[in-house]
């Protein structure tokens, strides 16, 4: 549901700023041809911000980090942005010389106007997930996760898992009463639907937080496995942890 408002949202921005501009310039082409240029960046810095920073880190709290990245990410993005500019205006240059200057002057801040746009939608994401954090805890039926597997939907609660394993091309989950589910999905899209308490220490594995018996720099000891931590995950993982 979430993909389909963001392809929604992203339909109806770039049809108005076609109409604004095509209208505003009396050149439907060129306005179609500006929007080529710039919209998939555009697209690309809001997905980036919307579905990485703020899920990685604000949601986490990790609030240096996120406010760190956002500026790289705005930065690097504005500079690909001028670059576009710079080969758009050159390439249409050799097409249309003379009418340069009223092109220039016309679709000069449409890069700026559509960055102002993902500013919004940016905020409207960041205040949402604010608030979402800001709620009552949920009631006890939110707790359960249903997993398919053994070619039925199993309701279980997320108390009652130790950890998740990747087995190559499915999945198994290791639950408190010693019961093994295996599902056939990738442990990323698992772990997407984890909340916070939940920490990926190693491409093979997702462990509860909440029943870690130890841990080291090295490995977690858990239902009493010694799993390993690898270097990928060990500073995110260790600072859960701690």
């Amino acid at each position: 549901m979430k993909r389909i408002v963001e392809i929604i949202f992203w339909l109806v921005t770039s049809l108005c700023l076609f109409l604004f501009f095509g209208l505003k310039t009396g050149n439907f082409i060129y306005s179609f041809y500006f929007l080529v240029y710039f919209m998939p960046i555009v697209i690309a810095t809001s997905w980036y911000f919307n579905s990485i920073l703020i899920e990685k880190y604000l949601v986490k709290k990790r609030y240096g980090r996120f406010s760190l990245y956002t500026i790289y990410a705005f930065i690097i993005s504005l500079d690909i942005e001028m670059m576009l500019m710079f080969v758009a205006f050159t390439l249409l240059s050799y097409y249309d010389h003379e009418n340069m200057p009223n092109i220039i002057s016309s679709y000069k801040y449409m890069p700026l106007l559509m960055y102002f746009i993902v500013i919004l939608w940016s905020f409207v994401a960041v205040v949402s997930r604010l608030i979402r954090q800001q709620e009552p805890n949920q009631p006890e039926k939110e707790s359960y996760i249903n997993i398919r597997a053994n070619r039925q939907n199993n309701q279980v609660k997320l108390t009652d898992i130790f950890y998740i394993e990747s087995m190559a091309d499915y999945i198994r989950i290791i639950l408190t009463s010693g019961e093994k589910l295996d599902s056939r999905m990738k442990i990323s899209h698992f772990g997407n639907q984890l909340p916070d308490n939940f920490i990926r220490i190693h491409r093979s594995y997702i462990v509860n937080k909440t029943h870690i018996d130890s841990f080291t720099r090295e490995y977690v000891t858990i239902a009493k496995q010694e799993l390993p931590i690898s270097r990928t995950y060990k500073k995110e993982a260790l600072e859960h942890l701690k």
